[in-house]
């Protein structure tokens, strides 16, 4: 039997009528004009209903940097014309744009890339490898795990799903479109790309439960009504997501070359994976069962509660993580990784902000789909069999603390030490990853075509 969101149902209380525009943030991934619900004093972030992302080759010649650069101006004239047709919010809609390491090898000159590239930092401060690099197998990925290489993938967002399909076709498909009833023709870039995906779903308004439902989809009936997310729990806590500019290069001394006055300040590295969900092996587990292992064995929160804090206090670090699978032979997800995705001491950033010890630095903007694995995807079968799963994306300050962060959660050490079986170790047990790939998102002012200018 499903259970009520208590206090905070995504499909009845939140008031999508609430978005206003904000001023454009210098990042891309900070999203002007989301608003923040309370649940039992729990600050949720309200994020955009429906999602598109759209990856793709390039068609531009390679060394053909002429080709290159007006191939940037046409794409900053295009994604500046639709924010002209719809407000930058939620209820108009956000675009992001980010770029794989294939554009960067292929398009840019390697003297260009080297010098301008950022760099991660060892231990001792000196600068090595890009701080955006390739995509790896993790330990308990499948044989059959696909790591991309595409040149450019897109996120769509809003509140409307209208809105993502009118832009999508106005941007790539030939032909006459309009946008809010404008003419559109002048906005398509659809001779610049190859699309190799096409990638869509949705997070909160109840979505997860009655998208499952009306598709039959094997567990269906045991998510929470008003769940924001197929697994049940919210997961855009503001606590439990990188505030402002915490994802950046930049932002927090240690982990990049880069300062704010560095080509790609503002920007960050972006990790894109399709993984698809055993929901029925999920909700085999009871409440307390699924509380423990999305969080940690010590939460005491009632079934119900859908949204426990992930203020700092809550944090979980090295010490207790090794405490909790010795103690109770069992470690949660969100604890597996905190003390890699969250400060571990008091820390200044580079622009002043104090961050109490605790405070996340990792930003997530994941959202569910059905598509299985995609909507469209050039180089594979797509499946017309319904499919719960998530499109999972994720902000770092370097690739080389993603890459840190995903082995914890496979928890390989400490499920050898203690011994602990699989359906103890986070959730890694009822997912399965399909694609994987990282890109580098530049700030919203280099986000056409990074580098070509130079």
């Amino acid at each position: 039997m499903a259970t009520k969101a208590g206090g905070f149902d995504w499909a009845g209380v939140v008031n999508y009528a609430k978005r206003v525009s904000g001023t454009p943030p210098l990042t891309q991934y900070e999203l002007p004009g989301v608003t923040v619900e309370d649940h039992v004093g729990v600050p949720v972030a309200v994020v955009p209903l429906w999602h598109s992302v759209v990856t793709a080759k390039l068609t531009v010649p390679r060394g053909d940097k002429p080709a290159l650069k007006r191939a940037q101006q046409r794409l900053t004239a295009a994604l500046e014309a639709v924010e002209a047709v719809y407000p930058l919010h939620p209820g108009g809609i956000l675009i992001q744009v980010a770029y794989g390491l294939p554009y960067f090898r292929n398009y840019i000159p390697a003297a260009v890339a080297d010098k301008y590239m950022p760099r991660a930092l060892d231990e001792a401060g000196k600068a090595g490898d890009w701080a955006v690099n390739d995509a790896i197998r993790f330990p308990k990925d499948p044989a059959n795990l696909i790591l991309e290489e595409n040149d450019i993938c897109f996120h769509f967002k809003s509140d409307f799903k209208q809105h993502l399909n009118d832009v999508m076709r106005a941007l790539f498909q030939p032909g006459a479109q309009t946008l809010n009833g404008i003419p559109a023709e002048s906005f398509y870039l659809g001779d610049l790309f190859n699309v190799t995906s096409i990638r869509r779903g949705f997070a909160g308004h109840g979505m997860p439960r009655a998208m499952a439902t009306r598709l039959r989809i094997p567990g269906a009936e045991k998510i929470p009504e008003g769940a924001m997310l197929f697994m049940g729990f919210t997961s855009s806590h503001v606590h439990g997501l990188a505030a402002g500019p915490l994802p950046s290069f930049e932002t927090i001394p240690g982990y990049t070359d880069q300062t704010p006055d560095t080509y790609f300040a503002h920007g960050t590295m972006m990790h894109l994976s399709h993984i698809a969900i055993d929901l029925e092996g999920w909700y085999n587990l009871n409440a307390q069962g699924r509380l423990h292992r999305m969080f940690d064995p010590r939460r005491a929160e009632a079934p119900e509660n859908l949204s426990p804090s992930q203020a700092p206090g809550t944090s979980t670090f090295k010490e207790q993580l090794e405490d909790d699978a010795k103690t109770h032979h069992l470690i949660g997800h969100n604890a597996q990784m905190q003390f890699l995705s969250r400060v571990t001491k008091d820390t200044t950033t580079v622009y002043g902000d104090k961050l109490p010890k605790g405070t996340v630095i990792f930003l997530r903007q994941d959202f569910d789909t059905v598509e299985n694995p995609f909507k469209f995807n050039a180089a594979g079968a797509v499946s017309a069999t319904p499919k719960a799963g998530v499109h999972f994306i994720g902000f770092a300050p370097s690739g080389q603390l993603f890459e840190k962060i995903r082995k914890e959660m496979d928890g390989m050490d400490l499920q050898k030490k203690y011994n602990l079986p699989e359906e103890n170790t986070g959730f890694t047990k009822f997912l399965v990853t399909t694609h994987r790939q990282n890109y580098l998102e530049p700030s919203r002012a280099r986000r056409s075509f990074p580098l070509a200018e130079v």
